[in-house]
């Protein structure tokens, strides 16, 4: 199984990940990254919805 593999398993099991590991995943996955203040929003042509999330050492599930 692979890093990404894991990470997203990891993500579907509703485990804490790091905003480290979340930005990761979501700039492999074809996504900008805009920061505006304390929240870095994720944003991909062509899909109707932005990610947004604040930068943090752990995300909650």
């Amino acid at each position: 199984m692979s890093k990404l593999q894991k990470l997203v398993q990891k993500i579907l099991d509703g485990r804490d990940v790091s905003y480290a590991e979340a930005e990761g995943l979501l700039l492999r996955l074809g996504f900008q990254l805009e920061v505006r203040g304390s929240h870095h929003i994720f944003r991909k042509l062509g899909y109707a919805r932005n990610v947004s999330i604040k930068r943090r050492s752990q995300l909650l599930p």
